[in-house]
This record gives C-alpha cells, sequence and structure tokens, in this order.
C-alpha cells in the first residue's frame, strides 16, 4: 500500500516563527503515553495553515510518521462543513481500508482509525475546527502518533484535556521587516521606517504582507514610502477587513487588485463567488468561458500578485480574507448577469465531468434518469485501463465542490442540474460510502426533481439513497424515503425499470427490516426487469433473491434460484458478481448439508473472485472452506483456508484481521 501523505506542501518561502518552531520541536519529542495533540490557533491570516504545513514537512523529512499523514478541512464550503463520520471514511479509505469492511456508524469508524493507528504511527492535520468534537473521533491510539488542529478559536477543552496549545500572534515589526526582505528583496532595507508603517498597515498578517510584497517585486520603481502612501490614501477599506480594531485591510488587496489587467482582475472576481474551497485549472477555465492556456496565464498574474494560492496538486484558491474582498469587489464591478453566467457555467462543468465519471465508474449498464445526451458528442476525460480509478478519486477530489454546485443550482433554481449532479455523485457514496453527504445530496437532488416535474427522478434518488439511511442505521428513514415517498410515485410512472429498481430497493430494505417479505419485492423487480429485457436487472436481482432465500433457510428455492441466476451473471458479463452467485450456492448447499457439492462451489469461487480480484466476497468463499474443512476434521485444508482469510483481512484493513491472526497461531499450535 502507498503511504499516505495527504497534507499539502507548505509556502515557497517561509521566515520567522523560530520561537513557534521551537516549541515544535518539543511537542514532536514529547511521549505521555497518548497521542500528541496541537492547537495551533489565531486570526485569520496570521499564517496558522502555512505554519502547520511547514511542521509537516519537518517532520516527513525526519520520517518521523511512516505511517503517513493525513489531512482534513472542515472550512465551510457554501456555508457547509464536513461531517466528522464522512471525513473518518476517507481517512479510513486513504490508510488503505476496503469499503466492504469499512463501518457505518461514526463510532464505528472512530474504533476502526484507532484500531489501525494503535502500532502505525501517522499525523493528522484537521484545519479549521471550530468544535472539539470534531477532534475527538481522530484521535490516534498510540503516543507515536499525532494530530495538529488549526482554528481561529483556542478549542478550551481540547486544552483542559491535554491538548498543546500554540497560538501564533501577528508578525511584530522586525519579523513583518524580515518576511518582506525575503519576499520583496533587499531593497526594502533602505525605506525602514516605511516598511515599518507597511508593516503595521497589513495588521502583521502574512497574508497581506505577501499582497504587498508582490505589489513590489512587479514594480521595481515603486517605493515602499509610495506604496505604504497609496494604501494609506485609499478609502475603500471594507469593515469586514478587520483584526482586533487595527488598521483595515481591505486597501491592502485593492492595491494589488488596481495593477491586474482587466481578464485577471475579471478571473479574481469570479474566484470569490464561487462555492468551495479550490478549483481545479479546468474549472477555472470554465467559469471565465477562456481556453486552458489563456487562463494559465492569468493564474500566473495573480499568482505573482501575491492574490492567489496554487497548491502542490495544481488547485487554485483563495485565502478566506482575500475571497472575502474578491467577492466584496464582483458585487460591486459586475452586474447580477455575469454572476449568473459564471455559477450556470461552473454547474454545467461539473455536471458534465460528473456525469462521464459516474458512467466510468459503474458501467454504461446501470439505471439511470440522467439522459445520455448530456455525454453524447463530448469526449470522456476518463479513458484507458484505470479510467474507474481515475473517475472515483476526481470525484473524491471534487465532491464538496460537486455537493456545493448541486446546492448552487437548487438555489438558482436550475432544478434539472441539481438532481442530475445528485444521480451523478452516488457513483462517489455508494463506493467510497460517504453516507451522510449521500443523504443530503439525495434529499436535495429529490426536492430540485420533484421542482422539476420529474418524478421518475425524484423517486430514483429517494429510493436509492434510502440505501445510505439503512447503513447509518436510521431504518425509519430509511422505510419513509423508500416506501412512504418513492415507491407510490414508482408505480403511478409508465417507466418499468424505474419500478423494477424501486422494488429492488424495497427487497434489500426488506433483507433487514422484515426478510420474510423480501423475496416478494424481489420477484416483483425481475417481472418488471424481465418485461424490459434488461438482462443485467434480471440477473443481479436473482442473485439478491437466492441470498434471501438462502438466509431464511429455504435451501433447495434458495439452490434452484441461484443456479439460474449463474447463467444470467454470465452472460452479462460480471466476473464479480459471478463469484458472489458461486459463494451464496455454496453456502445454500453447505445449509442443506451437502458439503462436498458446497465445497466444489466454493472452490470455483474462490478461483473466479481471484480473476475479479474481489478479495472481500473471496474471504467469505475461504471461511465457507474452513468450516467444511473443521466438521470433517481436515486440518491442512483448515489451515490452508484460514490462512488466506488471515493474508486477506489484513490487506482489507478489516478489523477482523486481528481475531483472524489469533485464531490461525491457535490452530497451529493445536
Amino acid at each position: 500500500m502507498v503511504v499516505p501523505h495527504e497534507v499539502p506542501l507548505g509556502p515557497r518561502v517561509f521566515v520567522n516563527r523560530t520561537p513557534d518552531f521551537e516549541r515544535m520541536t518539543e511537542f514532536w519529542r514529547r511521549r505521555s503515553g497518548v497521542a500528541r495533540v496541537g492547537v495551533c490557533s489565531g486570526l485569520p491570516g496570521v499564517g496558522k495553515t502555512a505554519f502547520v504545513r511547514r511542521c509537516v514537512q519537518q517532520a516527513r523529512d525526519e520520517g518521523a510518521f511512516p505511517g503517513g499523514d493525513l489531512h482534513v478541512d472542515f472550512g465551510p464550503v457554501d456555508g457547509e462543513r464536513l461531517s466528522v463520520s464522512d471525513a473518518l471514511a476517507s481517512c479510513l479509505t486513504s490508510l488503505g481500508v476496503a469499503k466492504d469492511v469499512l463501518p457505518a456508524s461514526l463510532a464505528g469508524r472512530a474504533n476502526q482509525l484507532r484500531s489501525l493507528t494503535a502500532e502505525l504511527p501517522v499525523l493528522l492535520v484537521l484545519e479549521d475546527v471550530t468544535d472539539p468534537a470534531q477532534v475527538v473521533p481522530f484521535l490516534p491510539n498510540s503516543q507515536a502518533s499525532a494530530v495538529l488542529v488549526t482554528s481561529s478559536g483556542r478549542l478550551g477543552e481540547l486544552i483542559m484535556d491535554g491538548a498543546e496549545p500554540i497560538p501564533l500572534e501577528p508578525l511584530g515589526g522586525a519579523d513583518g521587516a524580515h518576511l518582506l526582505r525575503e519576499l520583496a528583496g533587499a531593497r526594502v532595507a533602505a525605506e525602514p521606517d516605511a516598511v515599518a508603517e507597511l508593516v503595521r498597515q497589513c495588521a502583521g498578517l502574512p497574508v497581506a504582507l505577501k499582497v504587498v510584497a508582490a505589489r513590489l517585486v512587479a514594480r521595481p520603481g515603486l517605493s515602499v514610502a509610495a506604496l505604504a502612501q497609496q494604501i494609506a490614501e485609499d478609502d475603500r477599506g471594507f469593515s469586514a477587513f478587520s483584526a482586533r480594531g487595527e488598521e483595515k485591510l481591505a486597501a491592502v488587496f485593492s492595491t494589488a487588485y488596481d495593477a491586474l489587467d482587466a481578464d485577471a482582475a475579471k478571473l479574481y472576481r469570479l474566484l470569490g463567488l464561487l462555492p468551495g474551497a479550490d478549483v481545479a485549472p479546468d474549472t477555472a477555465a470554465a467559469v471565465l468561458d477562456r481556453s486552458a492556456a489563456a487562463v494559465a496565464a492569468l493564474v500566473d498574474t495573480l499568482d505573482d500578485a501575491g492574490l492567489l494560492n496554487i497548491g502542490s496538486t495544481g488547485r487554485l484558491s483563495l485565502h478566506r480574507m482575500v475571497r472575502r474582498h474578491a467577492a466584496h469587489l464582483a458585487r460591486l464591478t459586475d452586474p447580477p448577469e455575469t454572476h449568473e453566467a459564471a455559477k450556470r457555467r461552473l454547474v454545467e462543468h461539473l455536471l458534465v465531468k460528473a456525469a462521464f465519471a459516474d458512467l466510468a465508474a459503474l458501467g454504461p449498464g446501470r439505471y439511470r434518469c440522467t439522459p445520455g445526451d448530456l455525454t453524447q458528442a463530448r469526449r470522456s476525460p476518463f479513458t484507458g485501463a484505470d479510467a474507474r480509478r481515475t473517475a472515483l478519486d476526481w470525484l473524491d477530489a471534487e465532491r464538496a465542490n460537486l455537493l456545493a454546485a448541486q446546492r448552487v443550482a437548487a438555489d438558482e433554481g436550475w432544478h434539472d442540474e441539481s438532481w442530475q449532479l445528485a444521480e451523478a455523485l452516488t457513483a462517489l457514496y455508494v463506493t467510497r460510502r460517504y453516507l451522510v453527504d449521500w443523504t443530503v445530496s439525495s434529499e436535495l437532488g429529490a426536492a430540485s426533481a420533484r421542482q422539476a416535474g420529474n418524478a421518475a427522478a425524484e423517486a430514483r434518488l429517494r429510493s436509492f439513497g434510502s440505501r445510505a439511511w439503512s447503513d447509518l442505521g436510521r431504518l425509519d428513514r430509511a422505510e419513509e424515503e423508500l416506501i412512504t415517498k418513492a415507491l407510490p410515485i414508482a408505480e403511478e410512472l409508465p417507466d418499468v425499470r424505474l419500478r423494477g429498481s424501486v422494488w429492488e430497493m424495497v427487497g434489500r430494505l426488506r433483507d433487514v427490516t422484515a426478510p420474510g417479505e423480501a423475496a416478494e419485492a424481489y420477484q416483483r423487480a425481475i417481472a418488471l426487469f424481465t418485461s424490459q429485457e434488461d438482462e443485467r436487472g434480471v440477473a443481479f436481482v436473482t442473485l439478491f433473491l437466492g441470498g434471501s432465500q438462502r438466509r431464511n433457510g429455504d435451501w433447495a428455492r434458495a439452490e434452484e434460484t441461484l443456479r439460474a441466476a449463474l447463467p444470467l451473471i454470465r452472460a452479462v458479463p460480471d466476473t464479480r458478481m459471478e463469484g458472489r452467485c458461486l459463494v451464496e450456492l455454496g453456502k445454500a448447499l453447505h445449509g442443506a448439508g451437502r458439503p462436498e457439492d458446497a465445497r466444489r462451489e466454493f472452490t470455483q469461487a474462490v478461483e473466479v473472485l481471484q480473476r475479479s480480484g474481489d478479495q472481500f466476497y473471496e474471504a467469505q468463499a475461504h471461511e465457507a472452506l474452513l468450516a467444511i474443512a473443521e466438521a470433517e476434521g481436515d486440518e491442512s485444508a483448515g489451515r490452508n483456508a484460514l490462512a488466506r482469510m488471515v493474508e486477506i483481512h489484513i490487506r482489507l484493513k478489516s478489523p477482523r484481521a486481528e481475531e483472524l491472526t489469533e485464531r490461525l497461531a491457535r490452530y497451529s499450535k493445536g
């Protein structure tokens, strides 16, 4: 497994903060029996993120955390913050946990993270935390691990529980002058009084000093005194830019903005309006409606002006204070139609790319309400042998922006785009198990589908979203979304495939809530899919029906159903589902008291699942073979099956790995 190094790199130039780095040296060395927790607090713009990221770079260089570093940004996106549960899912996935063994509950995910980090030193960086409750579930179970938190508040409860306070103050005159010299060159040393005034005007905040330094670099003939005077005489300061009653900072940013050409200024303003913490360059090009090359040049201009941050992965962002300045200027400068057009281009760009990602991740045979012409006559950005992984990684990287774009679409009344984004996003949610986001997106999308008059899309989103509610343990809400809302809508519509998909979801919910009623729902779904010649739907639901019959102890009927499912699945074809079907068939035969027949099916399942790469269900086959071997007293076969189970569960980072390892040790001794 690749060791995760998720924390972005810090700024290219970083000076000062010597006492703070000395404190961090002691922090890294500290051992008190529990994971170290540091809370870096201070004003917006004081440099918390840059400081913490530089600390992470130093820790990487020293090899302090062989388990890697994980990054969670709780900063609000379009007014919403990332849920703790989904953030835990992201961390677990980065540590190699397979979705099949990923717990659904927040408590289960927190426990699994603690288990994984008990002997694997990791560093977790949690940015823009507002509440100690966001931190507690991430605390590792090892004194070799550490958590670094950034927050505008001091998070006193964490400090009281033993966290190390790391307050960052604005730079004083000497330190601010030092930073200016490093960024703008030695010429500033010739004007010490003007430099001191410039530092004061910037309130000692590095975010502002970076901007004025960029202005001095861009204008070699501009004296520090002249720049300080320009800022002092600027009367466009905004009340939002006040730091503890000190000088307003808007004039600092305005001075840099005034030097931009028209296109760069427009991009700056539009970036201030976009939802999301950052954007990819192709998204910026789509929003500005310019070529990628043209926007790359404008990005360089904004970077040179000190107004734009370019992350180590190439994504573009504005510091929160700069972003507020850009958004304010956009509202002052541009007519509402310009804002609306930019948002429309953003939504359409992300929607089309998300639709392609959905197709690459889950295949074209999946039932969808989104019209096919959305992607027709366009080239997919996700191609080749790695298309599925690349598509899911893109959805994951953009997940906050995609959900924010969906909210923008709903707020603007673009309801078709809103529900289509929701449908595309399910490809990510069902695969990476972001259950909370799934419920939010599905509800928003279903409401938009209703507003758009698309009853089929509403039924689809509510029925499929019921899986997230069920996995979260909210069976009452799953019942409401599926049985009370989605099913009556679907039953009134002529879309037979939709009705089949909804009845399939009813069967899957009934497997949990009323197992005796699941078969009837599955049989309805099969009949509906059959009438539409939906071979994929018939094949998969027949498998689900056979599994339900097997769990209810109806061995003979389960065998009959599963044997009927096998050729249907092979005709699709789907190797993974074929392997699952063979496992279910083996379990049915074993339950019926036919171990030899069961062994044959399990052995075949192992071969098929090894070809498909689905190790979770392969482990189930080996577990069944182990049970047969133990019943027959075949110690060699049992040891082989258990050894493979251990190997798989360790690779999947399963909570069962430790238990199975101990069992194998006892088995070998016995």
